[in-house]
Parts: C-alpha cells; structure tokens; sequence
C-alpha cells in the first residue's frame, strides 16, 4: 500500500450568505482553486489522473460539478474527474476517495476537494412537473430542506442542525453562557487571523469580473451575528495527492501526508457524537492518542455540538485546556459560516497551514455530516 503525500493545498476566502462571493457559482469558485493548487504544485496538468471534488447542493445548472469546474479551470479533456455527496463533510469525502485510489495503487496523482455556493442555492418548486397550479405546486427553500431531508422524517421527525443543538445542550446539559463563551472564542480567534494577515500564506486569490473590471477578493468575510448555530457561507478549497514515487519522479513539493480516515454514523438527532467515534477510528489506525494531535480544526456547526465533542475527548484522559488551544486556533465556521461541501476541504487545508506556522507534526481534521455521520482524518506535517 502505498503512502499518499500532500503536494499543494489552497482555499479561497470565505464569504458570507449573500457576501463577496454570492455572484460566483460553485464550478467558479472551484475552479479557481483548481488552478491555484495545480501552480503552487508546479505540476503539469497532464500528470493528474482523476479529479475528484465534493459538494453538498448542486444547482440545477452543473450536472457533475467535479467534471464542469475542471473543465471551466481549463485542465485537459481528458483528466476524468467526478463529483460525491456527504453533505458537509462532502469535500473531505472526496479527498479521503483520492487517497483511497492512490494508496491502493489505481492513481498516482489526484486532485480533490470540494466548493459550494450556498448563496446560489436555489429555491425548488415541488409537484410542478405535471400539474402546475396553485394548489399542486410547492415551494420550498432548498437550504433547511436539505437539512430535513438527510434522514426520514417518518422516523426521525424534523430534524434540522439547530433541533440538534437543542438536543445535545440537554444531554450534556450545556448552560447558554458556555455556549456563548465558545461562540465568543471562535469569532474573536477568526478576527484576529484575519487583521494579522496570519492565514494569508493557506487563501488563494479569487477574482470577480464586474464588466470591464476585476475585483480580487482575498480576505474572509465572517459573519456579524452573535449565533450559536454556523450560517451558510460560500467557499471552495482543493488540494493535490500523490504517491511518494510520484512526487519524486515528478520533483514535486511536499507539505505532508495523510496518516489515517475514520468514519462514523449514529444517530442523526445527534449528528455531531460521529465525529467522536470518527476521531477514535482514525486515532486507532495511526496508532496515536489525542494528546498526540497537536493542531485539531474541528467543524463548528453549533456551539453545542463542539462543546459536547469536547466533553467526550476530555473523557479520554486530554487537557481541558490543552484542548481548547489546540482546536480551531485561528476561528471555526461560527465565525466564517459553514459552506456545507467545502468545508472539509477548507478545514484540511487550514489544518496543513496551520501545522506549518507552529511547526508542529500531526494534526486532525473533523467534522459532522448531517444525517447523523462523523469523519476524521489525521495529517502529518513532513
């Protein structure tokens, strides 16, 4: 089995629900990165064997979203390149499926990631294909509805992120002024990473064509709301995969490599605990405890959710505090927005950045899939 090295990684900014990115399709804001982490790897784009790029809500206008944005980058026709769907954890599928296919030995170089447009996420009108009146058709905003629709609802009822919050504040029984605090702590580390120019080195530049003139958009744009519950968002991050004989045969760099995947499910009116058995499973793979992860960029979508994760890792034996500096040093998604299938593309390429500005060695990657699904992935600085 082969080891899968990380040659290049790059993000765009994040903006907010209806922000600087809202004019920008996934496919736009994807291949942007697309380009930017085929140079910073100064590969030849020939040498890529698959595309592979996750999103959660695809618009009705790009049937493969992998395969359109490649091809709006301008790689070469005849790189394949296909799209996968876990809803938020979607573009850390789609890296974990590149480093399947390369440590197998069935691709030596892949590139993967995941965009998302929560801004251009469309309304639906349901019903509307055979009689469209009034009384048949129905309209509903796709956004929440995805939320609802990641599990039956004759099971489970209605199930959306903030019914999970709710649920997991009662059973780990989180006051409102602990969740207040961790929400605080996340914008206010966000803020800072942001005026320090700090993150500057992980964003790649993204340009937006106003008629006759460009607007280059290079900062995040978090959100102003004090919220205990992440807000939609837009954003995009890909990174570049290869094979130890690659990377040497093609003299490419290298800013890691990929240790171990977990991945979990329970059950989804509690979506978040996954994260907990995802962390356990990849921990167990690389034969590492959690007080061996120096860096951990965990996925905020509620407050609740990371205070509750917090509780479970503090039972095997972790520093409280140690803890909370190692997770999100630089603001999770209660301050940027949580653009579903991005995101675990966007939380991988922090991560690599961000155990190079510390100098540090292993880091975790983890996140919830709403549906009730955790996934892990830990990552070696070389």
């Amino acid at each position: 089995m082969n080891n899968v090295m990380i040659v290049s990684a790059a993000r765009t900014p994040f903006g907010a629900f209806g922000g600087q990115l809202k004019d920008l399709s996934e496919q736009q804001l994807g291949a942007s990165m697309m380009l930017e982490a085929v140079q910073r790897a100064g590969i030849d784009p020939e040498k890529i064997d698959e595309v592979i790029v996750g999103t959660a809500k695809q618009t009705s206008k790009p049937s493969n979203c992998g395969r359109h944005a490649m091809l709006v980058a301008r790689l070469p026709e005849k790189v394949p390149a296909y799209t996968v769907q876990r809803n938020s954890a979607s573009g850390l599928q789609a890296i974990v499926n590149g480093y399947w296919a390369i440590k197998s030995g069935d691709a030596g170089v892949i590139l993967a990631g995941g965009t998302e447009s929560m801004s251009q996420i469309p309304f639906e009108i349901r019903n509307a294909r055979y009689e469209f009146t009034e009384k048949q058709r129905e309209i509903v905003d796709a956004i929440p509805a995805q939320e609802v629709g990641a599990q039956p609802v004759e099971k489970y009822g209605v199930v959306t992120m903030a019914q999970v919050a709710e649920n997991l504040a009662k059973k780990y029984r989180l006051s409102d002024e602990e969740q207040i605090n961790y929400s605080s702590i996340s914008r206010e580390r966000a803020k800072i990473a942001v005026e320090s120019g700090q993150i500057n080195e992980e964003i790649g530049e993204v340009v937006l064509k106003k008629g006759k003139k460009e607007e280059k958009i290079s900062k995040d744009e978090l959100t102003n709301a004090q919220d205990l519950l992440a807000k939609p968002a837009d954003a995009a991050a890909m990174c570049l995969l290869a094979s130890p004989e690659k990377v040497r045969e093609l003299s490419l760099p290298c800013l890691g490599q990929i240790l171990s995947v977990g991945i979990a499910a329970g059950d989804p009116r509690y979506t978040g605990l996954g994260i907990v058995e995802a962390s356990r499973i990849a921990l167990k793979k690389a034969n590492l405890a959690l007080a061996d992860i120096d860096v951990i960029e965990l996925n905020e979508i509620s407050a609740a959710q990371c205070l509750a994760i917090f509780r479970e890792w503090q039972g095997w034996g972790v520093n409280p505090d140690e803890l909370v500096q190692k997770v999100n040093p630089n603001g999770g998604a209660l301050a940027t927005g949580n653009p579903w299938g991005a995101m675990g593309a966007v939380l991988f390429t922090k991560l690599i950045f961000e155990l190079r500005r510390r100098e540090a060695k292993k880091g975790l990657v983890a996140l919830a899939a709403e549906g009730g699904q955790g996934m892990a992935l830990i990552v070696q600085k070389v």
